[in-house]
């Protein structure tokens, strides 16, 4: 199940990420955004340190 959430957020993220999405207002609410809406399809979305840390993750390496 993780590679799977893994995986969506991934495809998620490379779909809506820009050069300088970190540094953008729009970019990051659209990240933020997305990274729920993947949350959400495993009843995830509510646990706010998971989202805190992969929306850390994501933001340092894409």
């Amino acid at each position: 199940m993780v590679e799977r959430i893994v995986a969506d957020i991934d495809a998620i993220v490379c779909v809506v990420q820009f050069p300088g999405w970190q540094h953008s207002t729009s970019g990051e609410r659209e990240v933020q955004k997305s990274l729920r809406k993947a949350l959400l399809k495993y009843q995830l979305h509510k646990d706010q340190m998971l989202f805190d840390r992969d929306y850390a993750y994501i933001k340092e390496h894409y």
